[in-house]
């Protein structure tokens, strides 16, 4: 990974380096981390919330949060880790807030972006209708939990403990939570699950 400026040569192998030039005051290295991740916190943002002007707020309230108190920030053990979950407290509290998916029912229905995209579709073409429509029914019937765990960790390729540090649950929780999730696609899907991994955009 490469960034620009000073880092420009620079390959980037521990970014906790560059978050203690960070918390000295360095503004390189506060660019280099907005730059790297400002464009995937949209995205994640987006998918947990359908407001992307609140999305963008709370990013633009998340880096400056971060500038103004990086004296006393800790150096966590994954800034991209730590940045989703930032991110993901302050939308949902921006949600508690104004009285939006406050209830579970409502979170179901905000679909997660888990339907094939553009490109799937084209793949797609090779399924005979019927399968299509058991593919795009079963990654609506997940739950919107379901298609968080299944976003952050076949989107993202976070690891189990990752994901469940993010959401703060336990790891079994992750584990039993995306267990499920393949069984009701193997279930929907009559054998043809994996095919669901393969079309995630």
């Amino acid at each position: 990974m490469k960034v620009e400026g000073r880092f420009e040569s620079v390959e980037v192998d521990n970014e906790l380096v560059l978050w203690i030039k960070f918390k000295e005051g360095d503004k390189l290295a506060y660019a280099y981390f907005y730059k790297t991740y400002s464009a995937l916190l949209f995205r994640y943002g987006c998918k947990i919330s359908t407001d992307k002007e609140l999305v963008k707020d709370a990013i633009h309230d998340l880096f400056t949060s971060l500038w103004k108190n990086k004296e006393n920030l800790s150096a966590p053990a994954s800034v991209k880790n730590y940045l989703v979950k930032s991110l993901r407290n302050k939308v949902l509290r921006e949600h508690s807030k104004t009285a939006k998916f406050t209830q579970e029912e409502n979170l179901n229905e905000h679909d997660f972006g888990l339907s094939p995209s553009n490109e799937d579709v084209l793949v797609l073409k090779e399924l005979d209708t019927e399968n299509k429509k058991k593919l795009i029914d079963a990654l609506k019937s997940l739950s919107h939990k379901q298609k968080e765990v299944i976003f952050l960790l076949y989107y993202n390729n976070l690891s189990p403990a990752e994901v469940a540090a993010i959401m703060s649950v336990s790891i079994r929780t992750i584990y039993n939570t995306t267990f499920n999730a393949i069984q009701i696609l193997k279930n929907q899907m009559a054998g043809a699950a994996m095919l669901v991994f393969i079309y995630l955009p």
